[in-house]
């Protein structure tokens, strides 16, 4: 094609960046922990501040590359926002944390929505794949080495998520989680180390394990598919990541039936999940919790019914500690009526294909299981992936020709993300 031809316009320099700088943004989210992890323990002493800016300067990039002429993501941007400011308008102080949670999962599912080139999150799961095992088998080879260079228990009470008071003088380097107290539930003969590779903490190395396994299953084209689906099942193991491989499981067999079932399912499943905790949290008589499935059910239950009728709609002072329920934690953030319009959204959007629609749905699935036992589906070190990838889905176009006849699938065009 001859430059300056009628009817084309040379891509510009954003354009052209895009995919590097797309790269460069999803590894700082996965990274960036890690770094400033090493940076307090050898260099100098990291603090809040840092953290949260260093979060800021990454989510202001991916929303530089993600924002286009359409005037659709504006739309929801300006629309959470006054949401937001009407919110904090009625508490008595100010919480950017709630905003932040959010601008996570709109700035890089419209990174991924912008230019939705599937190859390009190939590379991305790959070479965070890679990065995963490998700082995971250096840490579960040479905890010592390791340990030596990251000493995260002392890089959380840095960054202010552990109170110093809670480290007695004996702990570790690792995260409390990073030592099973019982016996491993996947391949026992490893011992109690959990790796907590780039993440600092093993739980989020198990979930990214089952993301991978997510992208992996939905790309069936894909170059090294089943390098990387071997990537996710190593980190899932590495950190003995029960939930990881549950939710792997779960996830696979939404993917394969969730053609059968209409959006109205996905849509209802966080509301309906919400009714059984409360309905469970308050006709139940049992108040001691155990560290299985059963136990943090029962605990993420009588979470969810200690909240007051303000902190439903949030609208609460009162910031109790509630990161072990992410239903919790979303109520007491943004709102019952802000967490279903938010989903609502989410699971309705168009979508590229049949196929991504049921990878929508299996990441729906995940969402919805894991809020069940933590609030870390907001944390940008394993989110930023995941939205990328749900973007990316949701704008390429159909890799399944329709069969002669059949209604051609309503494209992500008619989403307005470009």
């Amino acid at each position: 094609m001859t430059f300056g031809a009628a009817g084309y316009a040379p891509p510009s320099l954003r354009d052209r960046a895009h995919p590097a700088v797309t790269l460069f943004v999803l590894l700082a989210a996965l990274l960036f922990n890690a770094a400033l992890c090493f940076a307090n323990t050898n260099v100098f002493a990291v603090n809040e501040t840092l953290v949260m800016g260093a979060e800021g300067v990454i989510l202001v990039v991916a929303f530089s590359f993600a924002l286009g002429r359409s005037l659709g993501l504006y739309v929801l941007l300006a629309a959470f926002l006054s949401y937001a400011a009407f919110l904090m308008a009625l508490r008595p102080m100010i919480d950017p944390k709630a905003v932040r949670d959010i601008m996570i999962p709109i700035a890089f599912y419209a990174l991924g929505r912008r230019m939705p080139d599937p190859r390009l999150a190939d590379r991305a799961a790959l070479w965070s794949g890679a990065l995963v095992v490998a700082f995971g088998l250096f840490e579960f080879l040479a905890l010592d080495a390791y340990t030596s260079v990251f000493n995260i228990i002392r890089y959380y009470v840095a960054r202010g998520t552990v109170a110093p008071s809670d480290v007695g003088a004996d702990a570790g380097a690792l995260f409390q989680s990073g030592m099973r107290p019982d016996a491993r539930a996947l391949l026992p003969f490893l011992g109690p180390h959990r790796a907590s590779s780039v993440f600092l903490e093993p739980v989020s190395t198990g979930n990214f394990g089952a993301i991978l396994i997510l992208w992996a299953l939905y790309r069936k084209t894909m170059r090294f598919r089943l390098t990387l689906a071997l990537m996710g099942a190593t980190a899932i193991v590495l950190a003995d990541a029960r939930f990881g491989a549950s939710v792997s499981v779960a996830a696979a067999i939404a993917f394969l039936f969730s053609g059968r079932l209409p959006k109205a399912v996905f849509v209802a499943m966080p509301l309906l999940i919400l009714s059984a905790l409360a309905v469970y949290g308050l006709t139940t008589a049992e108040k001691t919790w155990s560290n299985d499935f059963g136990g943090r059910i029962l605990w993420t239950a009588m979470l969810v019914t200690s909240l007051s009728p303000e902190a439903v709609f949030g609208l609460s002072p009162d910031k109790p500690f509630l990161s072990d329920s992410g239903y919790a934690y979303s109520l007491n953030q943004i709102g019952l009526i802000g967490f279903a319009a938010l989903w609502a959204l989410f699971v309705l959007l168009p979508d590229g294909s049949r196929r991504a629609w049921r990878f929508k749905a299996a990441a729906a699935t995940y969402v919805c299981l894991l809020l069940l036992i933590s609030d870390s589906v907001y944390t940008i070190k394993t989110a930023a992936l995941l939205w990328f990838m749900l973007g990316v889905a949701g704008g390429a176009a159909d890799p399944e020709p329709s069969a002669a006849g059949a209604r051609p699938y309503r494209t992500a065009t008619a989403a307005g993300w470009a």
